[in-house]
């Protein structure tokens, strides 16, 4: 059944669940965070929070800081409401027919039946409404995402040709890479101060590992102070999945060396080698459809980044509290 956990981990986590939250049983709710004319509450981020640790638990992924994660989830919760608000003013609604329709291809990728499913989530907390919920909001932002980001997004041939060719990938072709971000994030509009600032904080966050201390230690420590940090830990890659901000310094490193700060445009990236692996079986050498895939989902999550936060730049957000 672990499949099935991650599958129910991915839907209630990846942007969390607003709907699973009801079913958390607290005499009073805390205010978490004001998004729009809609809110966070303290009892939807704990829920996520447990989500969040499921899910790293069966992806043997090591947990960031406490103060980090809890940054990471709040984020994904807003971005939820942000892009579930863009939905209903898009009128984008999802039919009782095609939540049921998807929620069945979720049971027989599984190879359970849909009442066993049900019978599985009520097992994690979560009752047969919230997951229907949860899946119509998941559909909702996935119509979007393809209308606003997706429909954009495309890889041609000559790119191909040119990643395929480059030494790059020549030399790494069969390397995946376990990589773990550390943001220091500007604002949306940063000012030439602002940059300053975070750049002068990322190069003296580089200064300190590299005069041996650990990147863990460094991480903790840094995600406890006033300004904390963000990112996390981002898997095992393949070259073409990583970042192309990332990807050509990846190839030249070695594990646990680390590579920064590199500039985008939501700030200053530290970026750790954790390990480094030979890929087995049908990964070990990629198609060029498999390449194609994997660029075309590096570009995705790189508009995907530039498009959220344009929305959360057009918003109005307010934290309540310290998470």
């Amino acid at each position: 059944m672990k499949k099935l956990n991650i599958v129910l981990c991915v839907l209630g986590c990846i942007l969390s669940a607003s709907s699973f939250a009801k079913d958390a049983k607290q005499a009073i709710d805390q205010i978490v965070a004001v998004v729009n004319d809609d809110v966070v509450t303290r009892s939807e981020l704990n829920v996520a929070l447990t989500a969040a640790r499921m899910q790293m638990s069966q992806e043997h992924i090591s947990e960031p800081p406490e103060k980090l994660l809890q940054k990471q989830v709040l984020d994904q919760l807003i971005n939820k409401k942000l892009q579930l608000q863009i939905a209903k003013q898009a009128g984008i609604n999802i039919k009782e027919e095609e939540v049921n329709q998807s929620i069945a291809q979720v049971a027989e990728q599984n190879k359970v039946s849909v009442a066993d499913l049900y019978a599985h989530v009520a097992q994690e907390g979560m009752s047969k409404s919230s997951y229907q919920n949860e899946m119509r909001d998941q559909m909702a932002i996935q119509k979007l995402q393809q209308m606003e980001v997706v429909s954009h997004i495309n890889i041609t041939p000559d790119e191909i040709d040119s990643f395929m060719h480059s030494t790059a990938w020549k030399n790494n072709s069969s390397k995946e890479y376990h990589l773990e971000d550390m943001l220091i994030p500007v604002s949306d509009s940063p000012t030439t101060n602002e940059l300053v600032t975070a750049k002068n904080r990322a190069n003296a966050i580089v200064s300190k590992i590299r005069s041996g201390g650990s990147y863990q230690k460094v991480t903790a420590a840094e995600a406890s102070t006033p300004a904390g940090i963000q990112g996390g830990d981002l898997g095992w890659r393949k070259l073409p999945e990583i970042p192309s901000a990332f990807a050509d310094r990846i190839a030249h490193m070695k594990a646990d060396e680390i590579a920064g700060p590199i500039q985008t445009s939501n700030g200053f990236h530290i970026i750790h080698l954790a390990a480094v692996r030979s890929a087995a079986g049908e990964d070990a050498q990629a198609t060029r459809k498999q390449i194609e895939q994997q660029l075309l989902q590096r570009k995705f999550e790189e508009a995907m980044q530039s498009w959220v936060s344009k929305l959360r730049g057009q918003s109005f957000i307010e934290t309540k509290v310290s998470v």
